[in-house]
């Protein structure tokens, strides 16, 4: 905020009320011409109430106080400042498709931002000026948040991880996570009253019929008087200001009304909380100026969640521009730092979409996290993620990532309970959902739900050894699920397949068979069908959309109305499928039940004329022939408990040594001298050998070589992966790795000289380290002795 004395510069010298009045009123020529008006006027105004004043500094205090009397309070100036303009053809309609792309999932391209919640919509038919919207918007935004309220949020959200069952109603999470402080609270109302005055009128006030007429300011100002009022002090808004979190932006209506314009307030959610607040965004749409502007408020001191800039973008007749609001020209390195990362990364993300986005405009939501409340979700993710997180990942017992697997199962328990929790509502439930999780591997989801007072059944073929940590309340057991009528739930509410394999086709039918209210959750991965790998239907689509679809198509038989989303988990199959409402009613199920064995049988029939299926499951026919009257399939195969390892490990020790010589033969080809440091600043010649890609690897391999690898899953990469002492892969290529000397290796003492030297052995100018500071063994002689055996090979 700055006032009158910041850029008052009064010379000692001047002594007089006359010469300072001139002093003024010639700084007020460097102000924009809309500004010098004001100025000019409560200048006058403080020397005509004060003639007889000689003190500057006293003139100075009347004149500001004549500032604050007429509710006039001055940000910096801001003009608007072109930075960059990017040549494009494109339809306006195209730019707006890349417009909501950016603005409804602006995580897409800044990590650090979870999701947006829209508070209010406005629309409008009158032209508005940027410069000064931003002007005066930037008088409410550039309020700091009552920093010290948010911590006290934060460390009661933190708090309340101690106990070993909460109760996520919606009344609970907003007032323990969404809470807004006062001071953002006031930036709302006080957004809003500006956005009123400029003739906005709140969307929901509009009726279908009234999106083809001009909203009338008059009518805008007449609705909402009492919410819209001035005042010299922020009101705070009533707590169903906050409860439009659901508001979409109409871009319908935008791309059919040239006129329109429409502003959102809206709450930027960060990611984590502990580093980040949520701070409060303006957008201005302008369909007729073809202009979207975004005006982010301060945050508070700290590192913000959005760059700390108001920036624009304009659809020109060549392209489009990139626009800040800039200051007197004191701008700050941060806002310029801001304004470069919008330049970096945002704009040219919109020019591709722009690009890519059909001449209609209209682009297809693949959003993540569609079913669910973005805010709730974020809010108990952090908590559940303190909760579990770090304990989980510390005891972690198995071989596999910890971070990948423990904080997945985090998110999908978030994403589960507040389904859950919107279910509870919608029915009127006063009980937890009950579940079983049907090939729950390490068990951490049937952990996470069950500590958060869901009680269910996790059952895997294979038990994991992070499941004797668990506490004795959790249930897990190890077993294998055949699709029958020995394997169905009725004493339970949901199925789960996360990630469940052969399971996942099954999982619909055996909730539709347990029981009418029996509802699934599955996360379609491996293309299996049932008693078979799938086979892709349509050509036009990926292995994995057409699975997605088949398996929506198993719900449909299976009288589920089947709802799709998209988790946030780091993996590639990250689509969830849920089968909450059944589409018949209870007398029905006998059709529905003959609809699905006819199904089965017609999907099974057709697979079983496939050589390689009768053969595969030619073991499961025979131990199952005189079980037909319970089992839904003759061919379905149980997964084998333990899985055979096909990481290329299981080679023979000779088809290993000779595809490691192969390659290495091949990047010999090529000559390439570097210098070796053999001891301290004592340097050889060495030939490491060329450079080349896998896929030029494998056309010069044998047909024998390649067949081996195929049963290996295919694994070149793996194989030479696994002799990393060897070779180096980077970007899809290999090439020889250079020996290190042990003073640079970080090897511990115990595995130096364990293993013999492949490069003394195998490669045309041996190693160019000498034997002592080599970490491997030069000849038997070299090698030590583990645990009384001495290592050869």
């Amino acid at each position: 905020m700055v006032k009158v004395q910041c850029f008052l510069r009064t010379p000692a010298a001047i002594e007089t009320s006359k010469q300072l009045y001139k002093h003024l009123m010639k700084e007020c020529r460097k102000l924009p011409q809309d500004s010098q008006t004001y100025y000019r006027h409560y200048i006058r105004q403080g020397f005509n109430q004060h003639t007889e004043e000689t003190d500057p500094e006293r003139i100075t205090q009347i004149i500001n106080r004549a500032i604050e009397d007429g509710k006039w309070i001055v940000k910096k100036i801001t003009m608007e400042k072109l930075i960059e303009e990017l040549p494009l053809e494109a339809f306006p309609s195209q730019f707006w498709g890349a417009v909501k792309i950016y603005t409804e999932k602006p995580h897409i391209i800044n990590r650090r931002i979870c999701g947006t919640v829209n508070l209010w919509i406005g629309v409008s038919y009158e032209n508005f000026s940027r410069e000064n919207m931003c002007r005066s918007l930037g008088v409410v935004l550039s309020h700091d948040f009552d920093i010290e309220e948010d911590k006290n949020l934060q460390t009661q959200a933190a708090s309340s991880t101690d106990k070993s069952k909460c109760d996520y109603d919606v009344k609970n999470v907003e007032t323990i996570f969404s809470t807004c402080s006062k001071m953002e609270l006031a930036q709302i109302e006080g957004i809003k009253n500006i956005l009123c005055k400029c003739g906005f009128k709140n969307m929901q006030d509009i009726g279908a019929s009234d999106w083809n007429e001009n909203v009338s300011p008059c009518e805008t100002r007449g609705n909402e008087e009492d919410e819209c009022k001035q005042c010299g002090e922020f009101q705070l808004p009533s707590n169903k200001t906050l409860k439009t979190s659901h508001l979409g932006i109409p871009w319908e209506h935008l791309l059919d009304t040239k006129t329109l314009k429409i502003a959102v307030i809206r709450r930027v959610l960060p990611k984590h909380l502990k580093k980040f607040i949520p701070l409060i965004e303006v957008v201005l749409i302008d369909r007729d100026g073809e202009s979207v502007s975004y005006l982010a408020g301060s945050g508070g001191s700290g590192p913000s969640v959005v760059p700390r800039t108001n920036y624009s973008f304009t659809f020109t007749t060549h392209g489009i521009s990139l626009s800040f609001f800039e200051d007197d020209g004191s701008t700050s390195p941060e806002v310029r730092a801001g304004v470069v990362w919008v330049q970096k990364n945002i704009l040219p993300k919109l020019i591709k979409w722009t690009a890519e986005v059909l001449e209609d405009g209209k682009v297809e939501d693949r959003g993540s996290l569609k079913l669910v409340n973005i805010q709730e979700y974020n809010q108990l993710y952090q908590q559940l993620k303190m909760k579990y997180g770090k304990p989980l990942v510390k005891m972690w017992p198995e071989t596999t990532d910890p971070l990948k697997h423990v904080y997945e199962d985090i998110a999908i328990a978030t994403y589960l309970i507040l389904i859950w929790q919107q279910e509870r509502k919608k029915k009127q439930l006063t009980s937890y959902q009950t579940f079983v999780d049907l090939g729950c591997g390490n068990g951490l989801l049937v952990y996470i739900l069950s500590s958060e007072g869901h009680q269910g059944l996790g059952i895997d073929i294979k038990k994991r050894h992070i499941w004797d940590t668990f506490p004795k309340h959790i249930q897990l057991k190890e077993g294998a699920i055949e699709p029958s009528d020995k394997n169905l739930f009725p004493e339970f509410d949901w199925l789960i397949g996360n990630h469940s394999d052969e399971l996942t086709p099954w999982i619909p039918v055996i909730a539709a068979k347990s029981k009418h209210t029996t509802r699934f959750f599955v996360i379609p991965c491996c293309a299996h069908d049932f008693d078979c790998r799938y086979r892709r239907k349509y050509a036009g689509r990926s292995q994995y959309s057409d699975y997605l679809e088949y398996i929506k198509e198993v719900g449909i038989v299976c009288g589920f109305d089947v709802w799709q989303d998209k988790l946030r988990i780091p993996s590639t199959k990250r689509i969830c499928l849920i089968g909450q409402e059944r589409t018949y009613r209870t007398r029905d199920a006998p059709q529905i039940f003959k609809n699905i064995n006819d199904f089965i049988r017609k999907r099974s029939d057709g697979d079983s004329k496939n050589t390689e299926n009768q053969e595969s499951h030619a073991n499961v026919k025979s131990q199952i022939k005189n079980h037909h009257d319970i089992f839904w399939t003759a061919n379905f195969k149980v997964r084998e408990a333990v899985q055979p390892v096909r990481n290329c490990t299981q080679l023979e020790t000779s088809v290993r040594e000779d595809l490691v010589l192969t390659v290495a033969k091949m990047l010999m080809e090529k000559k390439h001298v570097v210098e070796v440091e053999i001891s301290q600043n004592n340097f050889v010649t060495w030939d490491r050998g060329g450079r080349m890609t896998l896929s030029d690897i494998a056309k010069r391999m044998e047909p024998q070589q390649l067949l081996a690898l195929k049963k290996e899953c295919g694994g070149l990469q793996t194989l030479l992966k696994n002799h990393k002492h060897i070779f180096n892969i980077l970007h899809g290529e290999a090439n020889l790795q250079i020996p290190i000397p042990i003073w640079k290796a970080k090897v511990p003492s115990s595995r130096i000289k364990t293993k013999p030297c492949w490069f003394y052995v195998s490669h045309i100018m041996g190693c160019p380290l000498p034997s002592q500071t080599c970490i491997y063994a030069h000849g038997d002689a070299d090698l030590k002795e583990v645990n009384g055996t001495i290592i050869s090979k």
